[in-house]
């Protein structure tokens, strides 16, 4: 049985080291003939599948941000590409909060479920925006929410800032609000 050591380390230059020689004079050889066999031509389908990917995602980019629909989502989720990375939680508060459909009485009110869209704390229309910034009765868990902001962010953060920068603590102020109470 053959013992081997083998040993790695840094080389000046080819001149003189007969393997690196022969590596340079294979290696021009190689490039001077015009009769080339290819080895290797194919593109990995990973590499293809990237490539459409990010083709699609750009495309999906620009009917995102030319659509009328979806302002209160879309304020929240301005780029795709980052929101298709982010692990949110997908609960009924939480989607009622970032696309402003369903669980607020500025809401149920539009299909007359409820008969007055103002919150039940007399300070304005129950929206999504008026829960996060205004609304006394969750003034407790807003201020834990501030609390909460990592590096002392400025008050009030916009809505993409909330869910990129603040999602724990956000998601935790949405699961605090007790809708049924707010009816």
């Amino acid at each position: 049985m053959l013992s081997w050591n083998i040993h790695f380390g840094w080389v000046k230059a080819h001149i003189g080291i007969e393997g690196n020689e022969e590596a340079d004079r294979l290696a021009k050889k190689a490039a001077q003939e015009d009769d080339q066999n290819i080895a290797y031509n194919r593109i990995p389908v990973t590499t293809v599948a990237t490539e459409i990917n990010k083709k699609v995602i750009t495309q999906w980019q620009g009917q995102w941000e030319s659509t009328e629909k979806g302002e209160a989502c879309r304020s929240f989720f301005p780029v795709l590409e980052h929101r298709l990375k982010m692990k949110i939680p997908v609960t009924p508060e939480f989607t009622a909060i970032v696309t402003g459909h369903g669980k607020t009485r500025s809401y149920l009110h539009r299909f007359k479920i409820v008969e007055n869209p103002s919150c039940t704390c007399n300070v304005g229309q129950q929206t999504p925006d008026h829960l996060i910034y205004e609304c006394k009765h969750l003034q407790a868990q807003r201020s834990s929410l501030i609390k909460h902001m990592i590096r002392g962010g400025d008050w009030p953060p916009a809505h993409d800032e909330l869910v990129t920068t603040y999602l724990t603590a956000f998601t935790r102020f949405i699961k605090s609000i007790d809708f049924q109470k707010l009816q």
